[in-house]
């Protein structure tokens, strides 16, 4: 007895009809069809990363809305060797002169909030979900307008290496939709 295998318009042996029969141009694709790029992964490592370390900043913030966070900048300072009254060490613990219990408290939520939405995009990504590669172009691009304020109020190369990244991973995603529409 033949057993008939229903035709899903795709001669080849072994595959799946949810595989798509030609590569994207522009998109490597590897066995499987499977997307090959290698900075998607390393977009979705950065991403978890970050979205750790907010939500880490952000859930001890939140525990610890009445500490004396001069004192507590100053030490880790010390303890990290860094002298607390010098250089960029001490410029942060003079702004910490002013973070009282309700700003502790909006910036710790802010940050638990943006760390879930960077654990989001970085899951997608890590699965190379299209959806996450459009979450990410909308959020670190609306985010490109405050990090331009902060930077030409007070210009760090920390921030410029930061603002510079985010522009690079905007154009690399929307270069990425792009060549995905235009393939369909």
């Amino acid at each position: 007895m033949t057993v008939q295998r229903p035709d899903h318009g795709d001669n080849r042996a072994g595959a799946h009809p949810a595989e798509p029969k030609t590569a994207e141009p522009g998109i490597r694709r590897g066995v499987g069809g499977g997307d090959q790029s290698k900075l998607l992964p390393l977009l979705a490592v950065e991403r978890v990363l970050r979205a750790v370390i907010l939500i880490g900043v952000g859930l001890i913030l939140l525990t610890h809305v009445h500490a004396d966070w001069v004192d507590t900048g100053r030490r880790f300072a010390e303890r990290v060797g860094l002298d607390p009254s010098r250089n960029e060490a001490g410029k942060l613990i003079t702004r910490l002169a002013g973070f009282g219990p309700q700003q502790a408290a909006r910036d710790g939520i802010i940050a638990v909030v943006y760390g879930l939405l960077e654990a989001v995009e970085g899951y997608g990504l890590f699965r190379r979900r299209p959806w996450a590669e459009y979450l990410t172009v909308i959020s670190t691009a609306l985010l490109l307008i405050p990090e331009i304020q902060e930077l030409l109020k007070r210009p760090t190369d920390l921030k410029i290496v930061g603002l510079v990244l985010n522009i690079v991973i905007v154009i690399y995603l929307v270069v990425r939709l792009l060549r995905r529409r235009g393939s369909h």
